[in-house]
């Protein structure tokens, strides 16, 4: 063994050995901080079990009893409906991500360390370290069968899991859309049409499509107004922190003078010494400068004026109208019956589950070709800063083998001088700290890339950035890690012989896995406890209280939870299933690791989605689907680095049998496609018709395929059926539209634990015989497990998963006539003066701000708030000036 390969494999122990020390010391340390005040800090690690403003008491989740890991055991006994009532549909889906591939790294520690581990570790090279344990260290081409045929039991055994989850997601998707609550959401019942033709620009033209229309609004082009709008919205903002700024500070004062017994002011005007500034100018430091209160009440008033002339009913309605439209339907199935007809009609930009909030209104007046430009542009911005951006990711991945370095760069051999201990903090925790907080930068340059892409919604939106994002965090902390960690480490015989460079860098890729090892032990060790942890959220209670220096931010702060962003918290989880699938067979021992931090942070996250995390916007579980589609993403990787190592070991034999598997995947992952993604977004009138108690409905059609062949039927056939349509649509057409919410779905209901919906569906197995109720679940013998295990839409029927739904879905919301009449307008049309909430103080400054602007349009509140009795400081005792709580459409 070379002296370079005796540092390397030194280097990784020591990596290791630090690595677990440090994460395992500083996490633990961080645990105990979480652990002893969890209890004291509800605020902190339980908002949502207290009585806020914006959550219903529906919502909120009983108390978790105190202990050190109590919570652990109390949501350990939970069932899949509690956490579904208060995780949400996408929390409960993003842990079950977490939680279903945590079991798939198990399983595969069962089915392949008793195999390889001695495969790779016997009569091989003699590798030190992990090495020893992986697929360097053979040196026998017939052991490579041994990997081939694993790879095709454990590749292929993810593949079903796959598709497994997708029919258990089809099937709940269904299941839940289907409920009374979600049945009668506007948003349930509205299709948005993008970039229709000319032809379909008047409501006339839209009815001869769609005969059973409750209501149509065309998107117009607010832009000036909206101009306007997010002008007033700054200049307000920044007027309320002025505003603030100087009660706070003239308080200060007061108080000052009081403890030293000087004399006070005359009035409240003595009170304040300086009132802010701030320059008009674009750029920052440049332009006029102006005094920030008076020239915000003054443009304010100019502000309102403008606003108020352009909502005059005359200036909305000649606003130019834009080719988008949304149409309200008079339930969930005739909205159906035309989203998915629409693609047969030639509308190939629709949308339906968008509600008025998560509309992105600015991007609705972008053409095709516009918005086709605009995506190429910022995809192109995107790959190359992906490019751009493996420079410091490959310096990093440099740093995790740095050692191999020393020998032909002079300036680095001090390093070799090193304690152990230090080198591996150098070599095991600084690359891994430093490759989080780089990925940690990527996803608000996604965002913003992905709305000036032209996303018309927010779920678009999220799901865009989960694309990049996870596309970015392979090809960064894979590809490039991978790729520098390998070629570090061979630099010196690369060039002593370049043309080995292939061959030696195939050698060497399985090293790389020893950079992984660490990193699973940061994302094991580290993650899970600092998401428990809550370091801002807690500091901001406490030692940075003073940032909350308005009463909206401390009302905020108290009573809105924060979410989320799905699109963000994906992607890093995936990549760690990337990572072990890839590495399964190549160096099967980070299988331990992966699992050990799956599972850590499975339950993690399942504290944090049920007690802390509120909700956004509803992605209705979208990102599950697109999580598992991604999983491809690693068995591509996995397949073809073994057909690289195999290739340059010259092993033909298991090279075939790696492009059996190759393929396979390939055609699971087309048919997987074909087989669900037109049912992600549709109901299959089916299941509504079931969920209603239909007992004359033929089920068969549902259960064979979950609705496929239905949902494209239904859409082909969408102008004849017009002809001779439905019942229950002509009733409904017929009625008010704010009866429909409580005319569909079987009652669910309700249990102590979240509601375990007793409700059936009462319709017939069908021939096929796969409809049940799970009696397999509920048996303890092998054989009706596996059977349970390996019939999918048999074990995910429809009924069975309606029946786990939680009784919250069966209630429903009810609208205001004159909500629904503008639900989908622009909000500009509707945006009110904004109220400048500051608080009544003792001393009487807010009162002067209030008289600043008495002749003018601006509004000043000083209510709601009540000052302790040492006048350091004041509490919340209201919310913000013309509050009313968001409408869940």
């Amino acid at each position: 063994m070379s002296s370079t390969e005796d540092g390397g494999s030194a280097s990784s122990t020591s990596a290791f050995v630090s690595s677990l020390i440090f994460y395992g010391v500083i996490g633990s340390i961080i645990y105990l901080v979480f652990a002893s005040m969890r209890p004291k800090q509800p605020a902190v690690y339980a908002p949502k079990s207290l009585e806020l403003a914006t959550t219903d008491a529906e919502e909120r989740p009983p108390p978790v009893p105190s202990g050190f890991f109590a919570w652990f055991t109390f949501l350990a006994g939970k069932s899949q409906t509690f956490f579904v009532h208060y995780c949400g549909v996408d929390g409960y889906l993003f842990t079950r991500y977490v939680g279903i591939f945590s079991v798939v790294s198990l399983i595969g520690c069962f089915m392949l360390l008793p195999i390889l581990l001695p495969v790779n570790a016997t009569n091989g090279q003699s590798l030190d370290g992990f090495e020893l344990l992986g697929f360097a260290n053979v040196t026998n081409h017939n052991r490579y069968y041994a990997h081939a045929f694993l790879s095709w039991f454990y590749f292929g055994f993810i593949i079903y899991m796959i598709f497994r989850e997708l029919v258990f997601y089809t099937g709940f998707r269904h299941a839940f859309q289907t409920t009374p609550l979600y049945d009668g959401l506007l948003s349930s019942r509205t299709l948005l049409l993008t970039n229709i033709d000319s032809e379909f620009m008047t409501e006339d033209a839209l009815r001869e499509k769609f005969p059973y229309i409750n209501r149509i609004w065309y998107a117009k082009d607010h832009g000036d107004l909206s101009k306007l709008v997010k002008e007033r919205s700054k200049v307000s903002a920044k007027y309320e922190g002025a505003a603030n700024s100087v009660i706070n500070k003239g308080v200060k004062y007061h108080n000052k003078l009081v403890k030293k017994e000087k004399p006070l002011p005359n009035n409240a005007r003595g009170y304040i010494k300086k009132e802010p500034t701030h320059k008009l100018g674009k750029i920052p430091f440049i332009g006029e400068k102006v005094n920030t209160i008076d020239y915000s009440i003054s443009r304010l008033d100019t502000l309102n004026s403008e606003i108020e002339s352009a909502q005059d009913e005359g200036a909305i309605a000649s606003a130019k109208q834009l080719n988008c439209v949304f149409i309200e339907f008079a339930n969930q199935l005739e909205a159906q019956r035309a989203y998915q007809a629409s693609v047969y009609l030639n509308f190939k930009g629709r949308f339906i589950g968008i509600a008025p909030d998560d509309v992105v209104w600015e991007n609705l007046e972008l053409s095709a070709s516009s918005k086709r430009l605009k995506r190429i542009g910022a995809n192109t911005l995107l790959t190359l800063m992906i490019i751009f951006w493996a420079i410091p990711v490959a310096v990093v991945g440099c740093i995790s083998n740095i050692t191999f370095l020393t020998e032909k760069v002079p300036f680095l051999r001090f390093i070799n001088n090193c304690p152990s201990v230090l080198l591996g903090l150098i070599t095991g925790i600084l690359p891994t700290v430093l490759l989080s907080i780089l990925m940690s930068l990527v996803p608000v340059f996604i965002k913003f890339a992905g709305k000036k892409s032209g996303a018309v919604s927010k779920q678009e939106l999220e799901l865009y950035c989960q694309s990049w994002y996870f596309g970015f965090q392979v090809i960064q902390v894979f590809l490039v890690m991978t790729l520098s960690s390998a070629a570090t480490s061979t630099v010196s015989a690369i060039i002593n012989d370049p043309g080995s460079a292939m061959t030696l860098l195939a050698q060497n890729l399985p090293k790389a896995s020893n950079f992984y090892i660490s990193y699973f032990l940061l994302q094991g060790l580290m993650t899970p406890v600092l998401s428990l942890l809550r370091a801002v959220p807690l500091l901001l209670s406490h030692a940075l209280k003073f940032l909350q220096n308005t009463p909206r931010k401390k009302w905020t702060a108290a009573n809105v939870l924060s979410a989320p962003s799905w699109g963000v918290i994906y992607p890093p989880t995936e990549l760690l299933v990337v990572l072990f699938v890839v590495y399964s067979i190549i160096s099967p021992i980070l299988l331990v690791f992966s699992t050990f931090t799956m599972a850590l942070l499975y339950v993690a996250y399942l504290y944090l989605m049920t007690y802390v995390n509120g909700k956004d916007h509803d992605m209705r579980g979208r990102n599950y689907p697109k999580a598992l589609f991604q999983t491809f993403v690693g068995l591509y990787l996995a397949e073809i680095c073994n057909l690289g190592l195999f290739i340059m070991a010259k092993a033909w034999g298991p090279l075939v049998l790696s492009v059996v598997i190759l393929v396979v995947t390939v055609l699971s992952h087309l048919y997987f496609r074909y087989r669900f993604e037109s049912l992600f977004d549709t109901v299959p009138l089916s299941a509504i018709h079931i969920a209603r108690g239909d007992t004359s409905y033929d089920s068969s059609l549902y259960a064979k395929d979950q609705g496929k062949k239905e949902v494209e039927t239904t859409g082909k056939n969408y102008l004849e059926d017009n002809l001779n349509p439905p019942d229950e649509v002509k009733e409904a057409t017929a009625g008010d539209n704010q009866t429909f919410s409580s005319t569909a779905g079987t009652a669910l209901s309700g249990t102590k634990e979240g509601g375990v919906g007793a409700g059936r569906a009462n319709f017939s197995e069908g021939e096929d015989g796969i409809q049940s109720d799970r009696p397999e679940a509920a048996s303890t013998s092998f054989s009706s497990r596996m059977m349970y295990f390996l019939h999918p839409l048999k074990s995910f029927s429809f009924n069975s998963l309606r029946s786990e739904l939680p009784s919250i879905f069966n209630l429903t919301v009810s609208y205001s006539s004159t909500y629904l009449q503008t639900a989908y307008e622009d909000p500009c049309i509707r945006d009110e003066a904004p109220n400048i909430w500051v608080p009544k103080d003792p001393v009487g400054i807010s009162e002067y701000q209030v008289s600043k602007a008495e002749n003018t349009s601006v509004k000043i509140f000083d209510g709601h708030t009540s000052y302790e009795e040492s006048g350091a400081d004041y509490d919340v005792t209201g919310p913000p000036p013309s509050y009313e709580q968001a409408v869940k459409a």
